[in-house]
C-alpha cells in the first residue's frame, strides 16, 4: 500500500523544504568540484536553483498552495509567544544590521570556504589550524552559495534566523507526538526557544543551534511515518539525521533517539527498511562520513585529532567535569554581573585535591560563564531551567515511571544515553553550547514523566517562569556581538557624568573590540604594499585570515605553514607576509623580526591590534622582500 506524505502544516512543509535545500547545498561543493565549477558562477547557479526550488517545493508539499497553514498571528498576544516573538525580532534585526563576528566562524569556518573557492575545489587544506580540515562542514555548505555569488556574508545569519522561526513548531510537533500533553507542548514550544544558547545564536554564525532543526525534523518525520507509513517521511527523517551529523561530529550520539523512532516504523512497515537504506546511501554524502574518511586518510584518525587533549581518558572524570559545567551553565542567569568573579573563584580551586583528579584527565575543565548570555559560552540558562524545575516541583505528585516504556519515554531516554556517552568521551569547556541539540530531548523526558498540564497552566508558574525568562531580552539587546543600542556612546556618556567605575571601563573596551571584530585586522591590511595580491598568513589558530581577503576578489591568502621537517616554507611568490608575534612563535619558535631575517626579508610596518577583550593586544608585522618598494594601502 502506498502512502502519501501528509505535510499540511506550515511547520511540516517548511521543514521538508529546509531539509531538502540543506541536502542540495551540502552536496553542492562536491558536485561543483567534480564538475570543475566550484567558483562564483557555479555557486550563483546553485543559489538560484536553491531559492527557486524552495519556493516550488513548498508549493508542492503544501498541496499546491502558498498559504501558511496553521499560522495564526493572534497567538502572539499571549505572554510566552510574545516573548519568543520579541526574541526572534531582536535576533533578526541584530543579524541584519551587524556584520557577522562569530569567533569560530572568523577563525576557521569562513577561511576554509575562501581556501576552497580560491582553489575552485573542496580539498584538504593542511592549515596550521587543523579545524579548517577535520570539523563538520554542514554550516559552511549553507553559507557558500550566497557568500561565493554575492561576495558578502550579510545574508549568512539567515541560516540560524530561519531555523529559529521553525523551532517552536518543531518542538510542538515532536513533543505532542511522543507523549507530552498538547497543552504542555504548546507552552514549551515558546518557552524552550528562549534558552540562552538558542536565542544568542539565532542571529549569528554559530553552528551549534543549526543541528537542533535537523534533529527535530528527523523525529517529526519519523513519528509521522509511524502513523502513515509514508515513504517520503521516512526519506526525510533519514536525510535530516544525516544532516545533523554533518554539522558536528559531537552530534553523532543523537542518532540513537532517531534510530529508536525509525525502528518502530520498520517494525510496523517492514518494506520501509529498503527505503531507509537507499536514502541512507545518498544521505551519507551529506553526513559527517566524507569528512571522517578525509580525516582518516590524512591523520589516521576519523575524528582528525589523533592526539587531542579533548579526548577523555577518564570517563568518570568526564561525567563529573562535564556535568558540573553543563549544570552550572543551566543555572546561570542571562544577565550575570558576578560571572567573572565566580569563574575565577571556581577555577582557582581546580588545583585543589577535590577537583584536581578531574583536571588530570580533563585538560579543558573550567568555568567560562559570560556576564551577558553569549553565543560562545551559554547553555540553557536559569530562565528555562528554572521554569522546568518549578514545573517538576508543582507536578511531583503526577510522576509515573511506567511512562518510560512508551515511545516517548524510550526516545527521550535515548537523549540522556547519548549525553552520557558524549560526557564520557569529549572534554571541552564549551560543552554547555556544544550540546545545544541535546536539550530538547533532555527536557522532554521529565515533561513525559510528570503529566500535569494544570501546573503549566497555573498563574503562579506562568508569572514566575516569565520573570525568570525576561532577562534574556536585555542580554540580547545589549549583546556585544550585535547590540541594538549604541552601547559605546551610552557607556561613554555615563563616564562623562563622572561614573568612571571599572565596570564601565571594562564595558567600553568590550563593546569597542566587538565593534571591530567582523574585520579586526583592517589596520594591518592598510599597511600592505600597494598592489599586493598574494599574501602569506602567519597568525595563530585564534587569529583570522578573513580580513586579509577583503575586499573579496582582490587577493589570495595562503597559510604560511612549516614544512614537515620543521623547516621554513618557501616564501617565493608571495608579495607580503602578515605575521603576529604569537603566530610566528607558535609556528616557527621565533619573532617576526627573526623570521624576516631568516627569509632575507624585512618588516615594512607594525601595528598593535586587540581582537579579544579578555587578552592583551597582539603586535602584527608586515614582512616584504627587501627589493619590494614600500607603500601603504
Amino acid at each position: 500500500m502506498t502512502h502519501k506524505a501528509d505535510l499540511r502544516s506550515c511547520t511540516a512543509s517548511c521543514t521538508a523544504v529546509w531539509v531538502l535545500l540543506s541536502a542540495g547545498w551540502s552536496l553542492g561543493p562536491l558536485v561543483l568540484s567534480i564538475c570543475g565549477q566550484f567558483n562564483r558562477q557555479g555557486n550563483a547557479v546553485l543559489l538560484i536553483l536553491g531559492v527557486l526550488g524552495s519556493v516550488y517545493g513548498y508549493y508542492r508539499f503544501n498541496h499546491k498552495s502558498m498559504k501558511l497553514r496553521g499560522f495564526k498571528l493572534s497567538r502572539f498576544r499571549k505572554p510566552f509567544p510574545l516573548l519568543y516573538l520579541l526574541c526572534a525580532t531582536a535576533a533578526w534585526v541584530g543579524g541584519a544590521i551587524h556584520a557577522p563576528n562569530n569567533y569560530d566562524a572568523l577563525c576557521y569556518r569562513i577561511p576554509r570556504i575562501l581556501q576552497w573557492l580560491s582553489a575552485e575545489k573542496w580539498h584538504w587544506i593542511g592549515s596550521a589550524d587543523p579545524r579548517m580540515d577535520f570539523s563538520g562542514v554542514g554550516f559552511e555548505c549553507m553559507m557558500i552559495p550566497a557568500f561565493a555569488a554575492l561576495h558578502t556574508l550579510r545574508f549568512a545569519f539567515l541560516i540560524n534566523g530561519i531555523s529559529f522561526l521553525l523551532f517552536p513548531g518543531l518542538i510542538y510537533a515532536v513533543l505532542s507526538a511522543l507523549g507530552v500533553k498538547r497543552a504542555v507542548s504548546w507552552t514549551w514550544m515558546w518557552v524552550l526557544p528562549c534558552a540562552s544558547c538558542f536565542v544568542m545564536e539565532a542571529g549569528s554564525l554559530g553552528n551549534d543551534f543549526q543541528a537542533c532543526i535537523y534533529l527535530l525534523a528527523a523525529l517529526m518525520f519519523g513519528t509521522q511515518a509511524i502513523r502513515s507509513g509514508s515513504r517520503t517521511e521516512v526519506m526525510l527523517s533519514v536525510l535530516a539525521a544525516a544532516l545533523m551529523t554533518g554539522v558536528k561530529a559531537s552530534n553523532l550520539p543523537l542518532l540513537l533517539p532517531v534510530a529508536i523512532c525509525l525502528m518502530v516504523v520498520f517494525f510496523k512497515y517492514p518494506q520501509r527498511v529498503v527505503t531507509a537504506v537507499l536514502t541512507g546511501c545518498f544521505a551519507a554524502l551529506v553526513s559527517f562520513l566524507p569528512i571522517a574518511i578525509m580525516n582518516s586518510r590524512h591523520t589516521g584518525d576519523w575524528t582528525g585529532q589523533p592526539g587531542s587533549l579533548l579526548k577523555l581518558k577518564d570517563p568518570i572524570g568526564g561525567l563529573v567535569g562535564n556535568g558540573l559545567m553543563i549544570a552550572s551553565a543551566s543555572l546561570a542567569p542571562a544577565v550575570f554581573p558576578q560571572a567573572e568573579a565566580l569563574n575565577k573563584a571556581f577555577n582557582s580551586r581546580i588545583p585543589e585535591p577535590s577537583l584536581r583528579w578531574i583536571k588530570q584527565g580533563f585538560a579543558d575543565f573550567r568555568m567560562t560563564h559570560p556576564q551577558l548570555a553569549s553565543e560562545e559560552n551559554s547553555g540553557l540558562g536559569l530562565g528555562v531551567s528554572g521554569a522546568l524545575l518549578l514545573g517538576i516541583f508543582g507536578a511531583r505528585g503526577s510522576l509515573r515511571f511506567n511512562r518510560l516504556f512508551g515511545l516517548g519515554g524510550l526516545v527521550f531516554t535515548g537523549f540522556w544515553i547519548a549525553l552520557i556517552f558524549y560526557m564520557m568521551k569529549l572534554g571541552n569547556c564549551g560543552a554547555p553550547r556544544l550540546i545545544a541539540p541535546y536539550y530538547v530531548g533532555l527536557l522532554a523526558l521529565p515533561l513525559v514523566l510528570f503529566q500535569s498540564s494544570s501546573v503549566f497552566a497555573s498563574k503562579w508558574w506562568r508569572w514566575t517562569s516569565m520573570a525568570l525568562l525576561l532577562p534574556i531580552l536585555p542580554a540580547l539587546v545589549c549583546s556585544p556581538s550585535r547590540p541594538l543600542l549604541p552601547m559605546v556612546s551610552l557607556v561613554k556618556g555615563l563616564k562623562s557624568f563622572g561614573i568612571g567605575t571599572g565596570a564601565l571601563s571594562r564595558m567600553e573596551t568590550v563593546y569597542e573590540v566587538y565593534a571591530n571584530r567582523a574585520d579586526p585586522y583592517r589596520p594591518v591590511r592598510r599597511l600592505l604594499p600597494v598592489g599586493a595580491k598574494s599574501l602569506a598568513f602567519a597568525g595563530t589558530a585564534g587569529e583570522s585570515q578573513y580580513s586579509f581577503w577583503l575586499p573579496m576578489g582582490t587577493r589570495k591568502v595562503r597559510d604560511f605553514t612549516p614544512r614537515s621537517g620543521g623547516g621554513l616554507p618557501d616564501a617565493h611568490g608571495f608579495d607580503a607576509i602578515v605575521a603576529s608575534q604569537w603566530g610566528t612563535q607558535d609556528r616557527f619558535g621565533m619573532t617576526p623580526q627573526q623570521l624576516a631575517d631568516r627569509l632575507d626579508w624585512e618588516i615594512s610596518a607594525t601595528v598593535t591590534v586587540q581582537t579579544l577583550a579578555a587578552i592583551p593586544a597582539s603586535q602584527w608585522s608586515v614582512l616584504v622582500p627587501k627589493s619590494t618598494r614600500k607603500g601603504a594601502r
